[in-house]
């Protein structure tokens, strides 16, 4: 699968990917509202591992992509989980830090959400963040997608009970 943007493409993550994800997957301030990481070099193959499987099935329900600009250079990844009944998909996203307020993960998401909605006939994307993830609610709202839910001190995140704002957008 290859989802072309103006300034990028997405497609599904690859073994060779591996390095250019540890970077980003491997760095503190990347995960910092995540729920995993910093990763190390094993986990990281690990994950790409079980992206590459999973992505390799005929009737997957969960995207794996890598975000990739027009020169090859591999910048991050998002993924899109489909419910049951394929109405519905949640996104989520990292990107390398070299790489933020530049408009790439808002473009890659733009072309993913357009992707589900033609492709799988979703009607409604979803999407999670921590209140003080400020640059992603952004993103977020770029897409249309408005705060639906907050849930108060419901992930534990480095030892830290941590709030989650869901948001979402009908398409």
């Amino acid at each position: 699968m290859k989802l072309i943007a103006q300034r990028l493409y997405l497609r599904d993550l690859e073994p060779s990917d591996i390095d250019a994800v540890h970077e980003y997957a491997s760095s503190l301030e990347v995960v910092l509202h995540q729920e995993w990481g910093p990763n190390t070099i094993e986990q990281t193959r690990e994950y790409v591992a079980g992206c590459v499987m999973g992505n390799s099935l005929p009737d997957r329900r969960t995207l794996e992509l890598a975000v990739v600009l027009n020169d090859g250079s591999l910048i991050g990844s998002y993924r899109a989980t489909l419910s049951e009944d394929g109405t519905e998909a949640e996104i989520g996203y990292s990107l390398n830090p070299r790489y933020w307020h530049k408009g790439y993960a808002t473009e890659a998401a733009k072309r993913l959400v357009e992707h589900l909605a033609c492709e799988f006939h979703v009607r409604e994307i979803f999407a999670t963040s921590r209140p003080e993830n400020l640059a992603s609610i952004h993103v977020l709202e770029k897409l249309g997608m408005q705060q639906i839910y907050l849930y108060r001190r419901n992930v534990l995140i480095r030892g830290e009970w941590r709030d989650t704002l869901v948001f979402s957008v009908k398409v």
